[in-house]
């Protein structure tokens, strides 16, 4: 996102001394958009809410409007903010804005809420009581932070797990709650517990300089409410607002633009409920599903015609979605044909699963010509790529890996980031400690116990102590300084203060290039003869990416990177012109499209996944995730279950609910539950019985509804007993003969 334009540049948006339409007035053309996407793009003043459903061409919408706010009403690009949640999906809106309108979309603020509050809070640093150089904590480095206070408070590891504290004090940040106010309302031992690590945490961040995610949003809620000049500012600056993924924001977010909007009310917001999934990370649908009341004035306009899925693919999602107690009703359609069925694959485990899906996909490349490219493969779970990616490598065929390791959190990369975080930052005693023994340089948990106790003495940090050391080392009483703690201090001090000048009068890459080579990692990585050149080849590509911060102020672009760097997320990375694979979680894909989609373990305790089985909300959102999936599909759609699988609750698996959701009509089952194997020695085996109900079959049970039968026998009588995977009734053991079941 551009940096805030000076008063003078305010001014002069303001009073729209601006270069004029570089376009012609036919520049958007009511043609080119379907009736409600002209009727939203005309919308201009007071409260808008554009259901979109998925494929709708929802991003056509946003960015035609904010051209023609620029173009038709001559809206100051200056005086317009739209708000996303990825730097993607910016980077894209961005590009065609420019496209329509040129050289005036500059000025134009369009970036994620992240992006926003760092530029806000960087303005008004001073009324957010913060440094210029304020450094941003991601996810790991919390959990570091929240690791080491609850050492320092005696909390076990074994009852408190770190990732949940973690989890526990973003949820309270995203409604707005201090440690202090988390503490008032806390019940039970967790929070009682988390409650005491919060108000230590927010003290390390405190004095590190540091903000997580969380606090960018709560700290500029604050500054809004408690500055009259920043309010104001925002206020004469962005006169029309725009928010895409509305109902991905939580209530930090929401009150954050509550605030922007207050003056004007122009606030456009773009979301679709049935696509809700995130409210494990604190997203609130209440946002969306509350606009209208919250403005009663408020225009609401549909898109429902799609443009991306087959009818086929549409009707499916739409039964899956449509057991949804509460949402707004819309039903997709679309101009295309109704195109394929959507195959369900019944395999016999997750090895089986991999190779049915590599198999169907080298068959499609082979017959119709499929660019690798065109297929995606998704699963509820990170862990359940495992298969697929040894399948694939054995065959040879490339992939991408989206949602594992990401690059910004691999080791040497968090490292050289915190090297320059220190140097950015002299209160980042929490980069510090990562990296001052990294290449290993003698400085164990004593000796740094001893320098953060000494540096405190003298009311610095850690960081801002080794510099004292450095700097005039006869300043210091030897006395106060052990022989061995100045003899393994003394060089990454003088190596610390030499990174400061380089920092200084040296374009970054330059100075990512020496902190690598003179710490001694490069030396150290070139010693690791297993994973060593690769971990140099990522430093090169960290190097190589920050050539466009190479010009202007060092320091400050030393700061601005790091600022911006942080809210990188792997999606944003992610090649959509790979000529590979995508391996994608569900959660990753929302908002990508792919013309062949294979839904893998789409089955009971996967997706839906067994943690939301006994919470109807979270149930609800696991609808909603599946119907993300399946409307990723363009021209094919595959849903596969495994009937054994390895991993948490029972190995023998059921298919999803959700399939069950789907009109046979629908759906074209693909049946087999031998084991196929890629090795022609091993015996396939055989589960057919002589039941009359096989496992899979779809029943009726006059009380307990629709189910799945999961196994059976012939009991000693010659009775059939089955096991029926209910529903709403769970799991039935009945007798054929007395159960009245009807076949579906």
């Amino acid at each position: 996102m551009k940096d805030y334009v000076s008063p003078l540049e305010l001014t002069l948006y303001n009073q729209r001394l601006w270069y004029g339409p570089i376009l012609s007035s036919s520049v958007i053309d009511p043609d080119s958009l379907n009736a409600p996407q002209w009727e939203a793009v005309k919308h201009t003043n007071g409260p808008l809410l554009i259901l979109a459903g998925a494929g709708s061409g929802k991003t056509r919408v946003i960015t035609f409007r904010v051209a023609q706010l620029i173009h038709h009403h001559s809206v100051s690009p200056g005086n317009i903010l739209s708000v996303t949640f990825t730097n993607k999906a910016a980077d894209e809106m961005k590009a065609r804005i420019a496209e329509i309108v040129g050289l005036k979309a500059s000025g134009l603020q369009l970036g994620t809420f992240h992006g926003f509050c760092v530029n806000l809070l960087r303005r008004f640093r001073s009324e957010a009581y913060l440094p210029n150089g304020f450094t941003i904590f991601d996810g790991d480095d919390q959990l570091q932070v929240i690791k080491s206070c609850m050492k320092e408070l005696g909390v076990p590891r074994d009852q408190v797990s770190p990732v949940a504290v973690r989890n526990e004090i973003s949820r309270a940040k995203d409604e707005l709650r201090t440690s202090h106010q988390y503490a008032e309302f806390c019940e039970g031992f967790f929070q009682e517990v988390t409650s005491k690590i919060y108000s230590s945490y927010q003290n390390v961040l405190s004095n590190a300089h540091g903000l997580d995610f969380g606090d960018l949003i709560m700290s500029s809620v604050r500054l809004l409410r408690e500055s009259s000049h920043a309010l104001d500012f925002c206020h004469e600056r962005y006169r029309y607002i725009q928010v895409d993924e509305y109902q991905d924001t939580n209530r930090a977010q929401y009150a954050l633009i509550r605030e922007l909007a207050s003056a004007r009310r122009n606030l456009a917001v773009v979301g679709d409920d049935d696509q809700s999934i995130y409210g494990w990370r604190g997203a609130d649908i209440r946002n969306l599903l509350d606009f209208e009341a919250e403005y009663p004035d408020s225009r609401v306009i549909k898109l429902e015609q799609n443009y991306r899925s087959t009818q086929m693919i549409l009707d499916a999602a739409h039964h899956v979605v449509s057991r949804l107690p509460e949402r707004k009703e819309k039903h997709l359609w679309t101009d295309r044909s109704d195109g394929s069925l959507i195959k369900v694959i019944e395999t016999y485990d997750e090895e089986d699963e991999a190779i049915r899906v590599l198999t169907e996909i080298q068959n499609l490349i082979a017959a119709e010509g499929c660019l690798r490219g065109d297929f995606a493969i998704m699963y509820r779970t990170n862990a359940q790529s495992r298969p697929l990616e040894e399948c694939f490598v054995k065959a040879g065929l490339p992939y991408q890996l989206v949602g594992g390791t990401e690059f910004y959190s691999r080791r040497e990369i968090k490292d050289l980031l915190a090297y320059l975080r220190v140097v950015s930052n002299p209160q980042d005693d929490v980069s510090l400690e990562r990296v001052v023994n990294v290449p290993s340089r003698g400085i164990g948990e004593k000796t740094l116990n001893w320098l953060k106790e000494w540096a405190a003495s003298r009311g610095v940090s850690a960081s801002s102590g080794l510099r004292m050391l450095a700097s005039d080392k006869s300043s210091v009483p030897i006395d106060d300084v052990p022989s061995r703690a100045l003899k393994v201090l003394g060089p990454v001090a003088d190596l610390l203060v030499e990174f400061d000048d380089l920092a200084r009068r040296s374009s970054l890459p330059y100075l990512i290039e020496q902190i690598f080579e003179r710490s001694g990692y490069k030396n150290m990585l070139e010693l690791d003869r297993d994973a060593g050149a690769d971990r140099i080849e990522n430093v090169m590509e960290l190097i190589a990416a920050t050539a466009r911060y190479a010009d202007g102020d060092p320091l400050e672009s030393l700061i601005r990177y790091l600022q911006e760097v942080a809210l990188v997320s792997d999606v944003d990375r992610m090649r959509v012109d790979a000529d590979s694979i995508t391996l994608i979680t569900l959660h990753a894909a929302k908002g990508l499209e792919f013309k062949n989609v294979f839904l893998v373990g789409f089955e009971e305790e996967y997706c839906p996944h067994f943690r939301s089985f006994h919470d109807p909300l979270q149930m609800e959102e696991e609808r909603r995730l599946a119907y993300v999936g399946i409307t990723r599909a363009i021209d094919r759609l595959y849903l596969t279950y495994a009937r054994f699988r390895g991993g948490w609750g029972s190995r023998a698996r059921l298919p999803s609910r959700f399939i069950q959701d789907i009109p046979d009509d629908l759906l074209e089952t693909i049946g087999r539950t031998e084991r196929v194997s890629s090795s022609p020695s091993t015996a396939k085996i055989d589960l057919s019985t002589e039941r009359s109900y096989s496992d899979g079959q779809k029943v009726c049970h006059p009380v307990f509804g629709k189910g799945i039968v999961i196994s059976g026998k012939i009991g000693p009588s010659g009775d059939e007993e089955v096991q029926v995977a209910f529903a709403d009734g769970g799991i039935k053991l009945l007798s054929v003969s007395f159960a009245n079941l009807e076949r579906m």
